[in-house]
């Protein structure tokens, strides 16, 4: 199947001279029709730019951005507006205008593109029922929460019927249980419109709850790039293990003997993995880390613990751990 979107070769850079910086360097991603494709890294991994550089709201120093194969950045003006009407945004800041109510942000887009008033009334009310906000059509930005600000504004995005909706940071400002009812409302638009969603965040709940794939950006470069569970179980990049090793109370450097991450991708939540191996195989492992998270009733996220000595051992524990579904344990130190 051919990609919808993909990025050849892409670099970037801000700057000059000794305050040059490479935003982006050798950027390659494809994205195929339907899915929902995330892209994660720290801040200062160049994110932000990737997206805009998707609709060419940033243009790349080299590379190619293929939309349906042909590469946007060899196309004149007019050609590049139809194509940015099937590419549509959201920000985390909600960018709506403060002087129009809901139902009229969502009709911007339509009177740009001409669509007659009633024409765009209409559409704009069914885009509201879309998004569950069809009682805050005369309602203005102020008097909404940010949850509904952020609905508007896919309402908004959704009004020139895009084929791809970017998504920048979409969630980030809203608290976790908001954050959950637009992931849930992005699924269903992608499912129910057949729209590509590509979501940027820093956070790996977002990724974990709605992506079916993953690229993990580092410093502008993609340090690897794969289905989520293989990307999240068993990160193969140091970019990717920083994003799912937890932090710890100590440097590793100063715990005396091997240590393990154990990687949780979808195993039982309340099954009580750690005390199963001091039950089963008479070992007891110390917890030194863990930053794992409950998603309907499954484990996702990574622990650390300190391994036995003895080499025996040390491979008993490792089997038995790798022989639970869900779980992937190597040693790290």
């Amino acid at each position: 199947m051919e990609p919808i979107v993909e990025l050849r070769n892409l670099s970037k850079t801000f700057g000059s001279g000794e305050g040059q910086v490479a935003a982006l360097q050798h950027v390659s991603v494809a994205v195929q029709p339907g899915e929902i494709f995330g892209i994660i890294g720290l801040s200062g991994a160049g994110k932000s730019t990737l997206v805009r550089c998707i609709n060419l709201l940033e243009r790349p120093d080299e590379g190619q951005v293929l939309f349906h194969g042909k590469d946007l950045m060899n196309m004149k003006t007019k050609e590049l507006r139809a194509v940015r009407r099937k590419i549509s945004m959201i920000f985390q800041s909600f960018n709506l205008l403060d002087q129009r109510t809901s139902l009229d942000n969502i009709c911007f887009p339509l009177e740009l593109e001409g669509v007659p008033r009633a024409e765009a009334k209409r559409r704009a009310m069914e885009l509201l029922e879309t998004v569950g906000l069809p009682d805050k059509a005369n309602s203005y930005p102020v008097q909404l929460s940010g949850g509904q600000k952020q609905r508007i504004a896919i309402a908004r995005a959704l009004a020139s019927n895009p084929e791809v909706l970017l998504c920048d940071e979409a969630t980030s400002a809203l608290d976790p249980q908001t954050t959950d009812s637009i992931l849930k409302l992005l699924q269903s638009i992608s499912r129910e419109r057949k729209i590509t969603v590509i979501i940027i965040t820093h956070q790996m709940s977002v990724i974990e709850q709605i992506c079916n794939r993953v690229a993990i950006l580092d410093s502008g470069v993609v340090a690897e790039i794969g289905e989520v569970e293989k990307v999240f179980s068993n990160p193969q990049s140091a970019a990717g293990r920083r994003l799912v090793t937890p932090d710890v109370a100590l440097p590793l450097s100063t715990w005396e003997g091997p240590v393990a991450r154990i990687a949780f991708n979808g195993n039982m939540s309340e099954e009580p993995i750690i005390a199963s191996v001091a039950v089963d195989l008479g070992i007891k492992l110390s917890i030194l880390g863990a930053g794992t998270r409950n998603v309907d009733g499954k484990a996702f996220g990574a622990m650390l613990v300190s391994l036995p000595e003895e080499a025996e051992k040390r491979k008993a524990v490792l089997d038995y751990l790798n022989g639970h579904e869900g779980v992937t344990a190597e040693v790290i130190q």
